[in-house]
């Protein structure tokens, strides 16, 4: 469609909206995280982090940094469930097990432009 209607009211935006876009990404605010990280200058962070890379039953985090050792996720409404919050766990506690820094964030980190996880994501990338 966008090779098809090059004048089409918008087109400039949509194209420059594709470039952003990347598979495995699970919600509108893991994006708006991964862009925050990068228009802060740190490197593109991969998605769907799994402890033990190529397992898919291994538990993944939303995005990380698989050479530091730092993983990042994102927890939207839905995991304030009893049954999230006990998969969650057990997720968080297999990273924190193989030895990664790792960061959740959430509704008020994204009403705050992610500048505070921003920050900290940076500092524990800076001390590896």
């Amino acid at each position: 469609m966008l090779t098809r209607h090059p004048k089409l009211k918008g087109i400039v935006k949509a194209r420059q909206a594709l470039e952003l876009i990347r598979p495995g990404s699970d919600s509108a605010p893991e994006t708006f995280l991964r862009l925050a990280l990068t228009a802060a200058g740190l490197p593109e962070p991969e998605l769907q982090v799994r402890v033990v890379p190529g397992d898919p039953h291994s538990p993944a985090a939303d995005l990380g940094y698989r050479k530091q050792r730092v993983a990042i996720q994102y927890d939207g409404g839905h995991h304030l469930t009893r049954e999230q919050q006990s998969r969650d766990n057990r997720r968080d506690e297999s990273f924190n097990a193989a030895g990664w820094r790792y960061f959740k964030f959430n509704a008020d980190d994204l009403a705050g432009d992610f500048r505070g996880a921003v920050q900290r994501v940076r500092a524990a990338l800076r001390t590896l």
